[in-house]
Order: C-alpha cells, then structure tokens, then sequence
C-alpha cells in the first residue's frame, strides 16, 4: 500500500482523556538508543510517540510525520519498528488518530523490505500479535476506521490466527456500507479463501451494491474461480470500475487487475474478452455523451496498454476497438501512442492518423510518430513539411532508419528484418534546413517535446549517418554544425563522407580532434579512423583518460577496443590497469573499465596471466552493488579466452544457481568445453534446465537474448523433447518474455526476443515452427 495513500485517507483522529503513563508504561524501560530506524539511532521514537497524543494538533500531527518517515520510511521496516507496534496498537485502542495509526499498522504488516530485522517477518508479526486490540475496530462508528481495520488485519496474511477470520466473517453479516463489505470480502480472500469463494458466489447470484460486485469480480479472478461470459458482462455493465470507489486501499486498478489476473491464471481469452468489452463500454458511453465516458475511455485504455505488456495476441485482438476513438479528437490522445508502440499493422487507422497529422499540436506530432512507425508513405513527405514542430515523429524515423526499431509485419515474420526508412530527396533537404538553424542562446525546454526536442541534432545527425553517402548534400550543413554539436555530428560525417573525394571533411575533423573537452575530440578522432584508417589521433585522445583514470575510464576502453589491432600502442597502459589492486576497483565503472581492458589485452596478446585475475574479480562481485551486471560482463569477456578459462570454473560453479546468471556462465562452460558431453561434470541437458529456468515473463530484452545464445551454444542434443517445448513456447507462446525496461519498447523488445528464438528453433533443427 501507498504510504502516500494511507496518510491522505488517515489524517487526523479525536484524543480523548486517558492516563498516559499506563498505556506508555514500559516505554523507557526500553534501550531504544539501540534500536534502528530509517535516519539511524532510534532515541527520539518515545518522545515521538507521547506526541501522537499531544491535545495540541500541530504536535500529534508532526509527531505522525517523523513516525511515517523514520520507523516506516518508503515502506521500510526497522529494529525499532517491531518494537514499537505494542505501543501504536495501545494508542489506537485509546482513541489516538486511529485510522492514521491503524494505517500505519497496516503497512508495518504489509512491509516486506526489512532492515536489518533479527527474525524476518518479526514486524509482521508484532503486529499480528496485537491484533486482538485491533479487531473491535471492526466495529466501529467511523466508517474509515472499520476500513483501515479490515485492510491492517489482511496485511497480516498468514499471521492472522483464526480470531481474525472469525471477525471478519461476523463483520460481512453486520455491514451494511458497501465500500466496507468489499475490503471485507477482499481481506477473506486473503485470509479465508473458503469464505470467499462462499461469498463470491452470493454476491454475484444476488444484488449487491456496485463496489461489492467490483470486489466479487476481483476475487473470482485472484482465487481461480470459475468465470464465465456472464462474469464478463457484468464487468461491462460495471465500467468504469473505478467510480464505484473501491481498490485505493488495496492499490489496485480494477479492470487492469482483472485482466491480470484472467490472463495469470492462463485464460487468455478471457482476460482479452474482459478489456475488449469495457473498451466497447467506454465508446459508447462516449457517444451517449456519459458523464463517465472519460473515465471509462482512461481505464479501458490503461488496461489495455498493461494486458498488451503482457500478450502477444491482445494487440491483435483489442486494436479494433480502439480504433473508434480516434474519431474523436478528445479521445484520439489515447489510442495514438499504442499504435506506435504495439507493432500492429493498422491500415484502418491510417486515414485517420494523416488527418490528425496535419494538424497542430502535441496530438499532429503523436500521430505522425505512428504514421512513421507504422511504414506508412505518406510519413516521410509529412514530416519533412512539418519537421520543424514534429519532434516526436524526428525521433521515431530516427529509431527506424538505425534499425532501432522495425515497422509491424503483415505476415508471420513479426521482428524480422525489415528495410529502414530510405533517404528520401525532400526530407533531406528539410534536414539540411534544421542543421541550418541556430539554436537559441538559451535552451528551451524539454516540456515541449520532451526530450525528442532536445535531442533534434542527434536524431537529424543520425539520420543522415543512417543514409551514407545518399546525404552527402548535407556535408556543408553538417561542417557547419560540428562546433555546435560535435559528438553526433562527428559522427555522420564519418558516415556521410567520402575519404577520397572530401579532402575538406577530414581536414575539419582533425582541426576538432586537437581543441575542446576530451568527449568532443575522441568524437572526432574515431570519425577520422572511421573515415581515414588512421589511429593515432585517437591513440592520442585515449592515453590521457586511460593515464589519468577518470569517470569516464570505462568508456574510454570502449573506445580503445573499437580499434582492435590498432590499439597496440595503448598497452603500456592497458597492462598497468589490469596490474592495479583490486580495491582500486572498486566502483562499477571502474571494475567494467578493468575488464574491458582484460578483453583488449587477451584479443592483442593471449597473456591469460594479465587477464584471469581480473575475470576472477569480476565474477566474485556478485554481492556488491550492480554485481549480476558485472559477472555477466566478467563472463563475457571469459567466453573470449576459450579453454584457457579453465582455471574460472571453480568459480563459476557456486553462481549457476542464480537463473539470473546461469545463461553467461553456461556460455563460458561451453566455450571452455566445447566438444564434451558434460561440462566440469555437468551434463549439457542438466544445463539446459537452468538455462530455460531463466526465461521469466519480466526479463529485461538483453536478459531474455541471453537465454537464446545459451541455447544454441549448448546444440540440439542438449535439448529433451520437453525442453524443445519450452523453447516452442518462449517462440510462440501468448505471455511475453521481455516484460522490463522503457515501457514504450517493451513489446517490441519482446517480438525481436520472439523472432530470435524462431531462429534458434531452425538452428537447432527440431522441426517446424508452429504456426
């Protein structure tokens, strides 16, 4: 639960006449200089809770805040935290700010980031064991205080003794509030699953108030119970499900957590069904002219954003009935982003799309991002007559000719290659423009466009480097720009130009590879290796960071390992990083820069004694602070060395537990033993189980790759039948792999992971891919 939420909903409370010293009683017979909260020694926490019954407000209320923000701070639990329930729970039952103690209790029970706690769950549990102070308040007159009290009691999860599910089933037979019969109904499912699914069914056979039934719906789908097409019409009839003022308490979005749930549970369909009628709901409440269309339209849109994160097919499925909302220019705001971002082919949306395109605004930007997105023609022409104002659409025509995204497929190869956004002769010249154009001597800002505005050279600089020598017109433009923006500028010039026939190009790089900050001079040295093949000035520029280390040091040897043979100059250095001592290394980018400079070195010399040490390091910063990403590099660079590895294994080994890892040092293993049929005596079947254990709905896109490269570095006689299933299912199966990072590249980082593991699926010859 939302500290945030609690707080709002639970200010306040009446204080009543009480003797203090008794409830308090034992509170200084506590060492509480000993006790830890958020901002250390927990010394102050007595005085802190006196306060709360201070008849002053302006003190109870400060003493609350230094409570939320010390002993339950962003929801974190401390040694003190335990410590101090007896004494909240005592205060309640006086009547001291009871919803916001109450609340407080609750999130206590619900935490489960705990800080340095002696027994995990010990402040759970303190809590669970003063519920018997707690449950009267079931009762209570104040309607809030009878919520807050059913929601602290489910916190309690299986700490709550069977008191606690009687309670709750005597409070349903006495509640006549709706908005309280629903978190009633929520906590049994919770704590009294019989209960529930007893309730459920009376519920939803009877006619209960509209929040009850939010709650019944809900329930049904968390426990597994029965739905049918009757459940789905009764959502309908429901939407928006949020005005009926249930699941703040519970953080939920309810027609989002309903189709979640469904599609958890495996009923696809179901859960698609769910979000297709409420958006059929939302539109015509909107052409009903409803009061709730609005808000119908904004929940049926999230829940189908959320669903499509999570389904291959939903896009498919749902996109029709999203499309009657871009008639309208109050909804069209809506429906234009997913259009972008899900990868569906949409002919149907085009005419729309080119209308609201040429148009003004933040909604003409959006949709010509989708237009360009979608692979439509008429994009290109568009955003060369708008380029100035679309910066949206700039960025997204950027990702596509990089090939950073992909336009939707027609057929059955979604994420395959396809051919970038070509040059085109008019979008060129309004490129050529924009370069042109001095920016102001102060920066705007990035509110209006976001950050795509901020970024317009580097997107109109790399466009240019996409297309090569195609915009080579734009050479003058480009030297123009160079002192203004040099770093992507630098580099379409290295793309763009033409070494023999330039001769003006290189003689400019060179002028910026001697003068400025040391990130704008390696941007023009490696555009002059690029261009000419000639190393030195970028020998030049990387021996000052790799001398004087530096936060940057590690992309300096990333620099230095973009000249392969050519970096043999730099080895001095390199070696003399590898030789410093592990504490020197101490921060990530330092480690990655050792590692880094072990890949160089192995790749120049083969002088495993130089590199080993530093792979060895890496591997064993697994505890330290972004330590799964190091040994995913350190395993890496292990897989470079080959057999010579060997002496790694020992410390490989105790790591291929972790499915987070196991995909790398399963590479390594194979690498080191790539003939044998057992792997430092592991066989490759048994690796292969821990390989696919990593293949989790929610992986990151590199994560999920990983599994693929693993896959095919073990080879078909790995593989069970079983095991050939799962990687079916990884290919065409409904729940997405990739479910982490940017949101908006999600489902596209998900079918490039699904085209890939079709492509494992031909390399390991096991048949044809389903269709």
């Amino acid at each position: 639960m939302k500290i945030k939420q609690v707080r709002a909903a639970m200010s306040g409370g009446m204080i009543r006449d009480m003797d203090l010293r008794l409830v308090l009683a034992d509170l200084d017979q506590m060492d509480w200089s000993r006790l830890r909260h958020a901002y250390g020694s927990a010394e102050d926490v007595p005085a802190l809770l006196r306060d709360l019954a201070s008849a002053v407000e302006e003190t109870a209320a400060e003493a609350e805040q230094e409570l939320w923000s010390s002993i339950v701070h962003q929801g974190t639990v401390y040694t003190a935290t335990a410590v101090a329930v007896p004494f909240l729970a005592r205060l309640v039952v006086e009547g001291v700010r009871q919803s916001a103690l109450v609340g407080m209790l609750g999130v206590i029970a619900e935490s489960v980031d705990e800080h340095d706690l002696p027994v995990p769950g010990a402040a759970r549990r303190a809590v669970a064991d003063h519920l018997g102070l707690l449950l009267p308040l079931l009762a209570d007159n104040d309607r809030e205080v009878r919520r807050t009290t059913v929601w602290t009691v489910a916190q309690c999860r299986s700490a709550a003794g069977p008191d606690a599910r009687t309670a709750l089933r005597a409070r349903w037979a006495a509640e006549s509030d709706p908005a309280v019969r629903a978190d009633v109904l929520t906590a049994c499912a919770l704590l009294d699953p019989d209960a529930a699914e007893e309730l459920c069914s009376a519920v939803l056979a009877g006619n209960e108030p509209a929040p009850v039934q939010v709650a019944a719906l809900l329930v049904t789908a968390d426990c597994g119970l029965p739905w049918n097409r009757d459940a789905t019409a009764r959502v309908t009839t429901l939407v928006p499900l949020e005005r009926h003022g249930f699941g703040a308490l519970w953080e939920r979005e309810p027609l989002q957590a309903l189709a979640k749930a469904l599609h958890t549970r495996g009923e696809v369909d179901a859960a698609i069904d769910v979000v297709g009628s409420a958006l059929g709901r939302a539109v015509a409440l909107r052409l009903q002219g409803s009061e709730h269309a609005q808000a119908a339209i904004t929940e049926a849109r999230w829940a189908a954003e959320s669903l499509a994160r999570r389904s291959r097919t939903a896009p498919a499925r749902l996109l029709p009935e999203l499309l009657p909302l871009l008639d309208d220019p109050a909804t069209a705001a809506d429906v234009i982003p997913l259009l972008r971002t899900w990868c569906q082919p949409a002919p149907a949306a085009v005419p729309a799309l080119l209308a609201i395109a040429q148009g003004d605004g933040e909604s003409a930007d959006e949709a010509l991002a989708a237009l360009v997105c979608l692979g439509v023609p008429e994009a290109t022409w568009l955003l060369a007559r708008h380029l100035a104002d679309r910066p949206r659409a700039l960025k997204a025509a950027y990702h596509l000719a990089t090939g950073e995204t992909r336009t939707p497929s027609r057929g059955d190869t979604a994420g395959e290659d396809r051919t970038p956004l070509p040059c085109d002769p008019e979008l060129l010249d309004a490129i050529r423009v924009r370069l042109a154009v001095e920016p102001p001597h102060e920066r705007g800002s990035v509110f209006g466009g976001g950050a795509a505005a901020a970024n317009e050279p580097v997107y109109l600089s790399g466009l240019l480097a996409a297309w090569g020598k195609s915009a080579r017109s734009a050479l003058p433009e480009l030297l123009a720009a160079l002192p203004r923006h040099p770093l992507p500028v630098s580099r379409a010039l290295a793309g763009v130009a033409d070494p023999q026939a330039d001769a003006h190009v290189i003689e400019a790089l060179q002028a910026q590879a001697r003068q400025g900050p040391s990130t704008t001079r390696q941007a023009a040295a490696s555009a002059l290796h690029s261009l000419t093949g000639d190393a030195d000035p970028l020998i030049s520029v990387l021996s000052e960071p790799l001398a004087k280390r530096g936060n940057t040091l590690d992309h300096t040897v990333t620099a230095a390992a973009s000249l392969g043979e050519a970096a043999r100059p730099l080895l001095p250095l390199l070696h003399t990083l590898l030789a410093e001592p592990p504490q020197s290394r101490e921060t990530v980018p330092m480690i990655r820069a050792a590692l880094g400079a072990a890949a160089l070195v192995w790749e120049l010399t083969g002088d495993e004694q130089a590199v080993l040490p530093v792979i060895q390091e890496g591997l064993g910063r697994v505890s330290h602070a972004w330590g799964q990403e190091t040994v995913k590099r350190a395993a890496e660079v292990a897989c470079l060395l080959g057999p010579t590895a060997e002496p790694l294994v020992p410390h490989l080994l105790p790591l291929l537990d972790d499915p987070d890892l196991s995909p790398a040092l399963v590479l390594v293993l194979t690498s080191i033993f790539p003939e044998a049929d057992t792997l430092a005596g592991l066989a490759r079947t048994t690796l292969a189980d821990r390989v696919l254990a990593a293949a989790r709905p929610g992986s990151y896109a590199r994560s999920a790759s990983a599994v693929l490269k693993a896959c095919v570095a073990l080879g078909p006689t790995a593989f069970t039948d079983a095991q050939f299933d799962m990687i079916r299912s990884l290919a065409d199966g409904d729940r997405r792999i990739v479910g982490a990072g940017l949101q908006d590249q999600i489902i596209l980082g998900d079918e490039h992971f699904r085209a890939d593991a079709r492509k494992v699926l031909r390399t390991l010859a096991v048949g044809p891919l389903s269709s």
